[in-house]
């Protein structure tokens, strides 16, 4: 699970990476640009994890964990190593767009000028034009090959691609399309930019995260006319923060009134984002939670521990977290008639502690 930090050259993507990740990235001058890609491994925060692990006492607690990928800044200044950026950026499986919000004498714009809606729109055209460029080189080849010979599956395919450039040329992103699953299929392979999931995020001072202004209001409109609920990050503040320890960061917190910090709000998001959830699994060995994708079915759920299970598999007894927590042990639950056995077709729920019948 994979997630891309984008955006222009001094937006403050590598200070947000260093956040999430607690890394010490270097980051970097515009005027020295360098190709390096930093990448890091997060747990995601998940309190019922610890919760069931005061509970359980376990030899080991395990979270789920996402890949943050620092990429190089996005500039047409850069035409040269602009194509090998915004490939690095479609290996992964869903992106963060970093605007830049607030103004630094230090810290240069590459515009000389703060504008978040520009930015944003230079940011969308960049994505466009290189999926467009894709798009129209499958076109042609399609279009030679079915002269030759006509395929049903060729002629599906360019009407696809078809409806694709035409929603491209209208400077609107792949994702606002509603396409089958088959489509869907069929374009996986292609890892068009504007058809992953994003996640806008504004990297603004502390006055303007306590307090909006014009920059925030405009930035915020940019997003909501693309159909974005952007996020509001004071990257500099929240460097500080996440390198406190966690009784540290915890009184920090309760000073300012704040119930969370940015860091554990975007990593947070970030989960949502690929459109994970996860189950748990518990005992005197190990507190889990597993990452799945949402809509997975018991059987496929068994798997993901270990194929065996899923080969051999009978039935999953569930808990659902909340009446774990209303009960207070597995034994309260199940006298409560809390506990269920569900089939290999049952559609695990985020927060169901799962044990899985089995026999091989």
């Amino acid at each position: 699970m994979k997630i891309g930090l984008a955006g222009l050259p001094m937006s403050g993507k590598t200070s947000i990476f260093n956040m999430a990740t607690r890394a010490k990235a270097q980051t970097r001058d515009y005027l020295a640009q360098s190709d390096e890609i930093n990448s890091g491994i997060i747990k995601v925060p998940d309190n019922r994890i610890d919760h069931l692990t005061t509970i359980f006492k376990p030899k080991k607690t395990t979270f789920a964990t996402v890949e943050f990928t620092d990429i190089p800044g996005i500039s047409n200044s850069e035409n040269k190593s602009a194509s090998k950026i915004l490939a690095n950026i479609r290996t992964c499986e869903a992106i963060m767009l970093v605007v830049r919000l607030f103004e630094s004498e230090e810290i240069p714009h590459i515009h000389n000028k703060i504008d978040p809606a520009a930015d944003l729109e230079e940011l969308c055209l960049e994505f466009i034009f290189s999926d467009l460029e894709m798009v129209t080189n499958r076109i042609e080849r399609l279009q030679k090959e079915i002269k030759v010979v006509k395929k049903p599956e060729a002629t599906k395919e360019l009407e696809l691609m078809e409806h694709l450039r035409k929603t491209l040329e209208d400077n609107k992103f792949i994702s606002t399309l509603e396409l089958t699953e088959e489509q869907e299929q069929s374009l996986r392979g292609y890892r068009l930019l504007t058809q992953k999931p994003l996640l806008l995020i504004g990297n603004c001072s502390d006055t303007q995260f306590a307090t909006a202004d014009a920059k925030v209001a405009a930035f915020t409109k940019a997003c909501e006319e693309r159909g974005w609920s952007p996020m509001l990050i004071s990257a500099a503040t929240e460097m500080e923060i996440s390198a406190l320890s966690p009784e540290e960061e915890a009184v920090f917190l309760e000073e300012f009134g704040m119930k969370e910090s940015g860091r554990n709000r975007l990593i947070s998001a970030a989960y949502r984002l690929l459109n994970y959830i996860s189950f748990l699994t518990v005992g005197e060995d190990e507190v889990r939670a597993w990452p799945l994708q949402r809509g997975t079915t018991a059987l496929k759920s068994a798997g993901k521990i270990h194929s065996d299970i899923e080969r051999g598999f009978i039935r999953a007894e569930v808990v659902a977290y909340d009446d774990f927590v209303s009960k207070g042990s597995m034994v309260a639950v199940k006298a409560a008639g809390l506990s269920r056995l569900e089939g290999k077709e049952y559609i695990v729920e985020d927060g169901d502690i799962i044990n899985f019948r089995f026999n091989v």
